[in-house]
């Protein structure tokens, strides 16, 4: 935008007016505005010497400014790469979501989800407890395979009633074919099998799906 005269400490001169829809001065533009008050200066009323002295002492504290911002940025940065890549000596820990009960909204629906077992084995449970801890089923597992296993709860009972409305938990209790070591897996609790860094938020994959760490309630070392 052009305008006829524009006012320089004094002295008239024609010039552009060129505005920044950001509102920033930055170092470089604060200088340039400095060195053009001084060209446009009325010679027989030059600039304050006290006014030219602040005026680069605020260009310092912005250049000051900018610096730290930088410094503070690269940090962030460097902290978040570092941070990804140690997510990365996670790999083959367990990690629980948090998400180990199930929210019934209607009476008797059947229920189907995975756990995860550490390795094969002959005889386990499948128990059901309600937001009380009190267990409302015990179905047996005649046998299973390490890793992910689907596992279907019709939502009902011991007595087969179905149950009410309500949250429950599952879990399981078995014992390794070959090691003869007791377990207990619950559902929300799976092996982390991988982390992706293609974002810029870390995820981990588990479970069949991606996580953000914000989303994980703890990592644990398998026993």
């Amino acid at each position: 935008m052009a305008v006829d005269t524009i006012d320089f400490m004094g002295g008239t001169t024609n010039a552009t007016i060129t505005y920044n829809p950001s509102s920033t001065l930055d170092k470089d533009a604060f200088l340039k505005l400095l060195l053009v008050q001084l060209q446009y200066q009325d010679p027989t009323s030059p600039m304050d010497t006290d006014k030219m002295l602040s005026q680069t002492a605020d260009m310092a504290v912005i250049e000051s400014q900018e610096n730290i911002q930088k410094a503070m940025e690269d940090m962030v940065a460097q902290f978040k790469v570092t941070s990804a890549y140690q997510l990365i000596g996670a790999v083959g820990k367990l990690a629980d979501t948090g998400l180990n009960a199930v929210q019934f909204r209607t009476s008797g629906v059947e229920y189907r989800d995975y756990l995860y077992y550490e390795e094969d084995f002959e005889n386990g449970l499948l128990i059901i407890s309600d937001s009380n801890g009190v267990q409302i089923r015990a179905e047996p597992i005649e046998y299973g395979f390490a890793g992910l296993q689907e596992f279907v709860w019709d939502g009902k009972n011991s007595a087969g009633s179905a149950v009410e409305a309500g949250v429950y938990s599952i879990r399981a209790e078995y014992t390794g074919k070959s090691s003869g070591k007791s377990y207990i897996t619950e559902l929300g609790v799976y092996p982390i099998e991988s982390v992706s860094l293609d974002q810029a938020t870390p995820r981990l994959y588990l479970g069949g799906e991606y996580y953000t760490l914000d989303q994980i309630a703890s990592i644990k070392d398998r026993k």
